[in-house]
């Protein structure tokens, strides 16, 4: 596997874990005051971690062509 899927990933595996964590953290506060505040705040966050989502994931799944070998005769024909 290529080193830029492996990093792609990993990329999406984080924010799904950020996401999680940032859920677990907010819904374990019972304070209504905390929700007012953290309600735009999540969204903001989602927002970004979604971005970031995205580009873990278009890195993981685009393919990567390597490029043809240069010949002397494909050079001499130029």
């Amino acid at each position: 596997m290529q080193k830029s899927r492996i990093v792609g990933v990993m990329i999406c595996l984080g924010a799904i874990l950020a996401g999680i964590g940032f859920i677990a953290g907010i819904a374990l506060q019972y304070d209504l005051v905390v929700w007012a505040i953290a309600v735009p705040v999540m969204i903001g966050f989602f927002v970004v971690l979604s971005l970031g989502f995205w580009i873990g994931w278009t890195m993981a799944v685009t393919k990567i062509e390597i490029p043809p070998d240069i010949t002397e005769e494909s050079e001499s024909k130029a």
